[in-house]
């Protein structure tokens, strides 16, 4: 008895090892040749995962021993034309899909063996013509917009199919025994807000209640998403809405950031799929957000992740990078003393360091003349500065030349007549400025406050000047300058 035993676990584990696969027939009515691809979404792209060819009976199989990873899925055609149709994968990875157009693929569409693509495929159908509806009212409301009446009754019906569609959504996920289909569903609802009422003796209400309104929607925006769930990785609609939090949603400051990218983090802990996702987004986020002073995002998130080990995936190769960039950036992160620059050598053999300048903003211009950029910018940034003294502002140029040959550098102040200002050198290269200031480019433009704090980095010339007029008018209480 105990060999029989041992015998049937030994049967039952290959056969479990065997079931762990996919078999996906694709058969489309029309086409019975060429080439068929499977895609799926990861972040905002599409990636082909597999290709196979039509066989003899116009049937495209796609299979492999390990089960694909949850989420929606693509099958492409190579003609652009023939475009492609989505569909769901689950749990039941063996199913068959059949459709007979080839012009609008989901509205004739049918999954044999899978629950999940069934209810996905109506779901989808239903969404189209909910969409369809309201891009006839829209349109209907562009051609009626001079009759007031009109508009009001269009707008009426947009609303009504807007909640409408919102109800069908809600309703497909509570009706769905699916994780998957939930998972990507539940990506596309929103919370209710509630009405606020606000007395009518409150000064502002209509400020109050759309502040109110937008702190609802705020606080409520990832009700229905999922962090332990990998699934909604392979959808187009996560990162865009994740994009959308992090950059329309919050207050657009690194810290701010950096608290709100925690907290989502956090929530990832438990799936190896998204806890990484979630890091590399965030060590990513300073590239894609493109504002200044973001680069704090990377720093902290590298020091908190990859250069404490807990970022697993990374190969010492790759950690070794992050390292070399957090140590360039740290030193010079907008908010932090700028690194003190001792013993320049200035134009007229005299030394400069950079914390003995006492003015209310100081400019660190670094440049050299043989750099293209440099000769249209550092002249222009010259004009800036005079422009700022005449209007009374206390400001002071540290011009400094990142080469060592004095000839080039005194001919090109003397061209441009840049005399009024600090020019200085590193004669020696003892100042360690690149590395400090990560001068890896020039011209390179920094702009500090009266305590020699990084109030702007890698500045425009043009840029400059609005930069400071618009601190002052803020002092002032005035609006800024767009």
């Amino acid at each position: 008895m105990k060999y029989i035993y041992i015998f049937l676990i030994i049967i039952l584990s290959v056969s479990s090892l065997f079931s762990q696969k996919y078999e996906i027939k694709i058969k489309v009515k029309g086409i019975s040749s060429g080439n068929v691809y499977l895609g799926n979404y990861y972040r905002e792209n599409q990636y082909v995962i597999d290709t196979v060819e039509i066989n003899k009976k116009g049937v495209a199989v796609f299979s492999g021993n390990k089960k694909l990873d949850g989420g929606v899925y693509l099958i492409m055609f190579p003609d652009r034309d023939m475009g492609y149709f989505e569909l769901l994968i689950s749990d039941d990875q063996e199913f068959t899909i059949e459709t007979d157009t080839l012009q609008f693929y989901q509205k004739n569409i049918l999954a044999k063996g899978s629950v999940a693509n069934t209810e996905f495929f109506v779901f989808n159908k239903q969404l189209r013509e909910f969409g369809e509806k309201l891009y006839y009212l829209q349109a209907n409301a562009k051609k009626h917009s001079a009759n007031k009446d009109s508009i009001q009754s269009i707008r009426k019906r947009i609303d009504e199919l807007v909640k409408q569609r919102e109800e069908y959504i809600e309703t497909s996920v509570n009706k769905s025994e699916n994780n998957t289909f939930k998972a990507v569903v539940n990506l596309m609802r929103e919370a209710k807000i509630p009405e606020f009422n606000i007395s009518e003796t409150v000064t502002n209400k209509d400020s109050l209640k759309r502040i109110k309104q937008f702190k609802f929607y705020k606080n409520h925006y990832w009700d229905f998403v999922d962090f332990s769930d990998s699934t909604v990785l392979r959808t187009k609609i996560f990162e865009p809405k994740l994009k959308r939090y992090l950059t329309k949603l919050i207050m657009q400051n690194p810290d701010t950031i950096l608290k709100e990218a925690n907290v989502l983090i956090e929530k990832t802990k438990g799936n190896n799929q998204m806890y990484r996702f979630m890091v590399e987004y965030m060590l990513g986020f300073t590239d894609m957000s493109k504002l200044m002073g973001m680069d704090k995002v990377f720093v902290e998130t590298a020091k908190q992740y990859h250069l404490k080990g807990l970022a697993t995936w990374a190969d010492s190769s790759r950690l070794s990078k992050i390292k070399s960039s957090v140590e360039k950036l740290e030193p010079n992160l907008v908010g932090k003393k700028a690194p003190n620059l001792q013993r320049l050598e200035s134009i007229d053999y005299k030394y400069y360091t950079l914390y003995d300048i006492k003015s209310e903003y100081t400019i660190i211009a670094f440049w050299e003349p043989h750099c293209g950029h440099c000769k249209k910018e550092i002249p222009k940034l010259y004009k800036v500065y005079e422009s700022l003294k005449l209007k009374g502002i206390s400001v002071q140029v540290m011009s400094v030349y990142t080469q060592v040959d004095r000839k080039p550098w005194e001919e090109f102040i003397e061209e441009k007549e840049m005399t009024d200002w600090l020019n200085v050198y590193d004669k020696y290269q003892n100042t360690n400025f690149r590395k400090l200031y990560n001068i890896y480019a020039t011209p390179s433009i920094y702009l500090l406050d009266k305590n020699k704090k990084i109030i702007g980095k890698k500045l425009g010339a043009d840029q400059v000047e609005k930069f400071i007029l618009n601190i002052d008018r803020m002092k002032k209480g005035e609006k800024p300058i767009h």
